[in-house]
């Protein structure tokens, strides 16, 4: 990744404060309703409300454009997902924690506007800033899986396979922008519900706690 990351808040070449933010917020949004195919550089400008020159002074690219975007909503996303889980309590408490918070973070900003994940957006970029993200993304799947273990510990989940379930478990929560729609029949919350109760069912949950 070459792009300029001095300063979050640098300026440009025109002394524009804030410039770098501007352009970051216009792509991400751009970046995931139209794929990075249908977000030319001079879309990204305008949204920005600034010179496509003024972006390359920034990013030497658009591809360069899309890693910074993706590195900061992995990282922030993250950061989110962590903190709402709490560090102690049950598997079943935590496990749903993990769940409501993804799929919050998935839905909350853009909403109906939407169309790309992350990682459908990450194989447009070079294969070692795909590694990267691969790199960013790990903790997600560490944390679930965590969980997982914990839950198997404790005689509370039934998981044979632990890495396919937490893979399977983290792509239904990413994909879940494809079926919500907002004024739906759902809210955020309900929605985030809903998949706690799916991935209860996944592990076996149920069972295990009956028996």
């Amino acid at each position: 990744m070459t792009a300029r990351t001095d300063d979050p808040a640098s300026t440009d070449a025109t002394g524009d404060p804030g410039a770098r933010e501007r352009i970051l917020a216009a792509a991400s949004a751009l970046f995931q309703e139209s794929g990075y195919e249908g977000t030319s550089v001079n879309r990204i400008a305008r949204a920005a409300r600034m010179t496509p020159a003024a972006i390359y002074w920034h990013f030497p690219s658009k591809q360069d454009v899309l890693a910074a975007v993706l590195t900061r909503m992995y990282e922030r996303s993250y950061a989110e997902l962590k903190a709402a889980v709490r560090p102690e309590g049950s598997a079943i408490d935590r496990l749903g924690d993990y769940i409501r918070a993804y799929i919050r973070i998935q839905l909350a900003d853009l909403g109906d506007r939407r169309n790309h994940s992350y990682s459908a957006l990450a194989s447009s970029l070079t294969d070692e800033d795909q590694r990267e993200l691969g790199r960013l993304s790990r903790p997600y799947i560490e944390l679930l899986r965590e969980i997982l273990r914990q839950g198997i510990d404790d005689d509370v989940f039934h998981v044979d396979d632990v890495s396919a379930t937490s893979y399977a478990i983290s792509t239904m929560c990413e994909y879940v922008f494809i079926w919500f729609r907002t004024g739906g029949r759902l809210s955020i919350e309900e929605a985030g519900d809903l998949h706690f109760e799916l991935v209860l069912r996944m592990v076996d949950a149920a069972s295990a706690t009956s028996s």
